[in-house]
């Protein structure tokens, strides 16, 4: 398999993740709506979710996909280096922490109508945290 053919894989991937992408921010919104009742959370859940699964799809083929030889396609010198799999992972993790948070905590649409946003805030920083360090514990693991 010559560079311009893994090249093109990789983009194919890359156009692949947009696809992927989309369904699991439907998902995830859905899923979201359904537990908090809130749609604008809903839709942040889901953003951020998204876009870790659009950086996380190329870094992923870019890593583990293989040539009809076997060989990954990092050890083909002219490829694009995705290595940022660590920030795509965390992203969607950290939507799911977020998620589960406001599921646990007070209803979230009778704290938004109260005026009372601690449970959007507390799960805003749960997320961040839980985030930041799988960031770094995935920089450190993660093949680039």
């Amino acid at each position: 398999m010559s560079n311009q053919q893994v090249e093109d894989a990789l983009l194919k991937a890359d156009r692949w993740s947009k696809v992927i992408a989309l369904f699991f921010a439907m998902g995830m919104f859905g899923l979201a709506t359904i537990l908090t009742e809130d749609l604008h959370i809903s839709a942040a859940i889901a953003a951020f979710s998204a876009v870790g699964v659009r950086i996380y799809v190329p870094y992923h083929v870019s890593v583990w996909g293989e040539d009809s030889d076997g060989l990954s396609s990092q050890s083909y010198e002219l490829t694009g280096n995705y290595h940022h799999g660590a920030a795509g992972i965390a992203l969607v993790v950290a939507s799911f922490a977020a998620l589960a948070v406001l599921v646990v905590g007070p209803s979230v649409h009778g704290a938004l109508a109260t005026g009372t946003t601690s449970a959007v805030y507390g799960a805003l920083g749960v997320g961040i945290s839980v985030g930041a360090v799988l960031f770094v514990l995935l920089r450190q693991i993660l093949p680039s």
